[in-house]
């Protein structure tokens, strides 16, 4: 693969001067608060891999206007993104953008990770991170062709965004078919994207491509437009991140206002408060709730599963150590299940270790990485917690 040398001291780091980030790696003060927080840090005891690491590693690339070597373009991928370090930084050096445009960084000097350019090279001839045909986008509906059939592309107010992963990993199925079965039994009509919908950008956001998502986005916010779409519904924290957040900043905060992202808890919770939706039956399980980072320490979102756990008669929730912003991470974010899938699986075991210690019957959360990365874990450390999607237990509790 043909290397891209960048003339160093002419467009090194241009991109973190242009942000006004590089002088981010000055300002850590160094503490350490972040090495203690950090998944990847607790994985190799590196300090070189830590934040504070990484940070210091950097100001004397900047400093002495040398290239940014292999060896610590892997450090740089070999994270999560979780976004542990920003909320406990006690520089308040916003750490998640900086990453991101470090990996910018890194693929103009020529070290993008093989993976990055898989998935690229998927997204642009197929518009999906699988590089498989579009036609088969909905192929996780063959269980709810009853409910599905004539809602693919049709005009309505609500949009249901499924995701790559969930449309055509078949162990995530089950995300979709418990989602179209709660609008079905809310009789409220929505619309599917189908081979209208692309992949929502969030590799390139965590590899630091704005450029290439920016056309993804207006794709999207289009074809929403053009069904008549108020609302959207997602499943997956990185695809509403992408939309809710993500697409604002690439294409003006005016081009977003007209709709509503929304997590499958927050849409869940909506219908419980307004009384369309009512918990009736027994479901006596205990249970323990991890948040996902991009829904959680990334937009703040934590309440609302919690109203719908809240809300299920006979169910009990007890709280792992580490939760909220304070959440450790499930190993599966930032690309690392790509870039290092053995260090992904360990993180995932040391997240299920705390579950375990609740005495919990069932781990949940709703994020397909998290689900995947869970899997895992589940069979590294031969675990008999078990894993499921808040949309599995609505489902359940529902009779759906």
């Amino acid at each position: 693969m043909a290397v891209r040398v960048i003339t160093v001291g002419s467009q090194q780091f241009e991109n973190l001067r242009k942000a006004a980030l590089d002088i981010e790696p000055l300002i850590c003060a160094r503490c350490g608060f972040c090495t203690f927080v950090c998944p990847a840090y607790l994985d190799t005891l590196w300090d070189s891999q830590s934040p504070r690491g990484k940070l210091y590693q950097l100001r004397e690339l900047i400093k002495k206007k040398q290239p940014i070597p292999a060896d610590f373009a892997e450090r740089i991928f070999r994270c999560t993104l979780c976004g542990a370090c920003q909320e406990i930084c006690q520089t308040k050096i916003p750490l998640l953008h900086f990453w991101q445009i470090i990996r910018q960084e890194v693929n103009l000097a020529g070290h993008w990770p093989e993976i990055v350019h898989f998935l690229d090279k998927n997204i642009q001839q197929s518009q999906n991170i699988m590089d498989l045909d579009q036609e088969d986008r909905t192929i996780w509906a063959d269980m709810v062709d009853d409910i599905v059939e004539g809602h693919i592309g049709k005009a309505a107010a609500t949009a249901y965004f499924v995701g790559c992963n969930i449309s055509f990993k078949g162990s995530l199925a089950s995300i979709a078919e418990n989602t179209v079965k709660l609008f079905n039994h809310l009789d409220i009509d929505f619309t599917i994207l189908g081979e209208k919908e692309f992949c929502c950008g969030n590799p390139y956001f965590v590899a630091g491509e704005w450029d290439k998502a920016r056309e993804i986005a207006k794709h999207h916010l289009e074809e929403l437009k053009r069904l008549g779409v108020k609302r959207v519904v997602f499943n997956c924290p990185g695809c509403h991140r992408a939309f809710n957040e993500e697409y604002s900043h690439l294409l003006g905060e005016e081009s977003t206002k007209d709709f509503e992202f929304i997590p499958f808890s927050q849409f869940v919770a909506m219908n419980l408060r307004d009384g369309r939706l009512k918990f009736t039956k027994e479901y006596s399980h205990v249970v323990t709730w991890h948040d996902p980072c991009e829904l959680g320490r990334h937009q703040n979102i934590y309440d609302y599963s919690r109203e719908v756990l809240a809300a299920i008669p006979g169910l009990e929730l007890r709280e792992m150590k580490h939760t909220r912003n304070k959440s450790d991470c499930c190993g599966g974010g930032g690309l690392l299940k790509g870039t290092n899938p053995t260090m992904s699986v360990r993180i995932s075991a040391r997240r299920l270790e705390s579950a375990e210690k609740t005495g919990a019957e069932f781990l949940l959360s709703e994020c397909p990485s998290c689900m995947m990365s869970f899997f895992d874990g589940i069979e590294y450390k031969h675990s008999k917690i078990q894993f499921k999607d808040l949309s599995e237990i609505v489902a359940e509790a529902l009779d759906l």
